[in-house]
């Protein structure tokens, strides 16, 4: 189990980056290392290939934070993960029945969620980056389908033709750089 002075600093940097205010690490949900394996089965028991890359989890309604046990909590890209955690339980605490109450509360709560552990990322000399398909994606208008606790998203308009832009562009250059090589 990570340690109080670890856990004190991450939840301050959750606070100072989201902007959200700063509660007592007393008022942290219960933390519980799992297998992998344990984490995925409990996070989506009706279809685990959903959770099959999922590294943590705020269960705002048992309020617990599952977070993948082979996690080395010393490293700044792992421990980010329980930052992006713990800007969703100072969300919570901060909108009490709106909190992801919807599909669109629901992406924006993981969008300002990956921004942050995004900037902790880089406040720690880290290049790593999560969550940059969100910018992407958008709520599909019929979300009844969508199961209990879960969502439908959808390719945002326009992206799927600026994807085929870029990847064209990109192609050219690789085309251009092989020609340059042959001559």
């Amino acid at each position: 189990m990570a340690d109080t002075v670890l856990l004190s600093y991450l939840f301050s940097a959750a606070a100072a980056l989201s902007g959200y205010p700063e509660l007592p690490l007393s008022e942290l949900p219960t933390l519980r290392m799992m297998a992998p394996a344990a984490l995925v089965e409990e996070a989506c028991p009706d279809d685990p290939r959903e959770c099959d890359k999922l590294v943590a989890l705020y269960d705002h309604d048992r309020e617990q934070i599952l977070i993948r046990a082979d996690l080395d909590l010393q490293d700044p890209t792992d421990n980010s993960f329980l930052v992006h955690e713990f800007v969703h339980v100072l969300e919570a605490r901060q909108k009490g029945a709106l909190y992801q109450h919807d599909c669109n509360a629901t992406l924006r709560s993981e969008r300002d969620a990956y921004r942050v552990q995004n900037r902790y990322l880089q406040q720690e000399g880290r290049s790593e980056r999560f969550g940059t398909q969100l910018a992407t994606v958008v709520c599909a208008r019929d979300q009844r389908s969508a199961g209990n606790g879960t969502m439908r998203l959808e390719v945002a308009p326009g992206v799927a033709n600026e994807e085929r832009v870029l990847e064209n562009f990109m192609q050219e250059l690789r085309d251009g750089a092989a020609a340059a090589q042959r001559r």
